[in-house]
């Protein structure tokens, strides 16, 4: 708006705030989708009687000229010439929600909600983490593919899977396009995505959905610890392109304390986690998995990013690699407020051990045959990782709940809108 200060713009939006200010002049808070702005109406212009009856989400079109004001909410205003309304809104829509009203009557009035200052500012930062997500990959030379959402095996265990109807067999919705991933490595090269992923958890914690955007990255001939460090890199790619470009929604947001992370990220293997968990008095014994709760006691003293390493193979999916025996040479980057918000490791490269590993828990072979080909036809050491792309966004705007950063959340019990 500061670039056409003192012009006559023709504008159309939907009326997010209207206030009648004495008999002769309205404010109007107009949204058109790419942000906010302040029209001031005053009796006598062309179509001000229009503007009389508007209610919220009316659609009108403003002439007018935009005017730098410190007094207005956006720095600037537009003073209105004249206007229509283009399409009028029923008054009912003062009874449909109130900003306190119940998480559930937000929910179900979603489709509402979304137009507010506020939670369009989220799902505006969430198309952003996108955009740095992949700006990053395709600066490091990364090809994006397009994984199958249905699949017939599952990559995560079985217990998790939404089962579908597909013709006359049982499909299943993906957890992961990991091994879709693994799979484009030959042809394609470090690869990733961004795809849905669909957990059938019946969890209802602040930070589980069933349904979220799982952007993922399989890399080549690399080693563990390289692979941290591009994870490393990745997330403050995020950190710092956020602080450079989004300072608007962080200020909205009240966020005042986010700072890029520093490398390198401190490093806890599994079992340390688990003797430190022990000294500050939590009961964990080793083979527990670190519950939520753990890991936030773990990463909020720290206030920055921490990696978890080295899980038992009781702990994780049967593709990845192990070194002594029962430990894999696996990873999830913790984060403070959150916990969780990326998983990954090192896969298993051997035909004969993987064809063992899916044989011990009694998986279809044949299901899987495509996949152990990729172990008998060129295998290369490789790894990679997911990250939940809602979590992250929980984690940077500090969100009280994970259902802000979507859309259109699913969880255990919401279905709809």
């Amino acid at each position: 708006m500061g670039s056409h200060v003192g012009e006559h713009v023709d504008v159309r939006g939907w009326v997010y705030l209207v206030r009648q200010h004495g008999k002769n002049l309205l404010f109007i808070t107009l949204r058109d989708g790419t942000g906010f702005t302040q029209v001031v109406a005053r009796r006598g212009i062309s179509g001000y009687e229009n503007l009389a009856n508007i209610h919220r989400e009316a659609v009108i079109r403003v002439v007018g000229e935009v005017i730098k004001d410190e007094r207005s909410p956006y720095g600037y205003e537009i003073r209105a010439k004249h206007a229509d309304v283009i399409s009028p809104s029923s008054p009912t829509i003062e009874e449909e929600y109130q900003p306190d009203s119940s998480p559930e009557v937000l929910l179900n009035k979603r489709h509402l909600v979304i137009r507010g200052e506020k939670t369009s500012s989220i799902l505006r930062y969430v198309a952003k983490v996108l955009k740095y997500f992949r700006a990053f990959c395709e600066e490091r030379g990364l090809v994006e593919a397009i994984p199958p959402l249905i699949t017939r095996a599952a990559c995560e265990g079985g217990a998790t899977l939404f089962p579908i109807k597909y013709f006359d067999e049982t499909a299943y919705l993906t957890q992961s396009s990991q091994l879709y991933l693994e799979a484009a490595l030959p042809a394609l090269g470090n690869v990733y995505c961004i795809q849905k992923s669909f957990r059938a958890e019946k969890s209802r914690t602040r930070r589980h959905l069933t349904e979220y955007t799982h952007a993922e990255v399989e890399l080549a001939f690399i080693e563990f610890n390289e692979l941290m460090d591009f994870t490393e890199d990745l997330v403050i790619h995020i950190v710092q392109r956020t602080l450079e470009e989004d300072e608007r929604i962080l200020k909205k947001l009240g966020v005042d304390d986010l700072k890029v992370p520093k490398k390198p990220f401190k490093r806890l293997t599994y079992k340390e986690a688990v003797r430190k968990l022990n000294d500050e008095g939590v009961p964990i014994e080793e083979g527990d998995e670190i519950e939520e709760s753990m890991e936030r006691k773990l990463v909020d003293q720290l206030g920055e990013p921490l990696f978890l390493t080295e899980f038992p193979a009781s702990q994780k999916a049967f593709y990845f690699k192990r070194k002594n025996g029962d430990i894999t040479l696996s990873m999830d980057l913790l984060v403070p407020h959150v916990g969780e918000i990326i998983g990954g490791g090192m896969r298993e490269d051997d035909y004969e051990t993987l064809l063992l590993r899916l044989k011990e828990i009694n998986a279809n072979i044949e299901d899987y045959q495509w996949y152990l080909d990729l172990r008998k036809y060129g295998s290369v050491p490789h790894g990679g990782f997911g990250l939940g792309v809602e979590r992250t966004v929980e984690w940077i705007l500090r969100l009280p709940h994970i259902r802000e950063a979507c859309l259109f959340p699913r969880l255990i019990n919401r279905l709809t809108p």
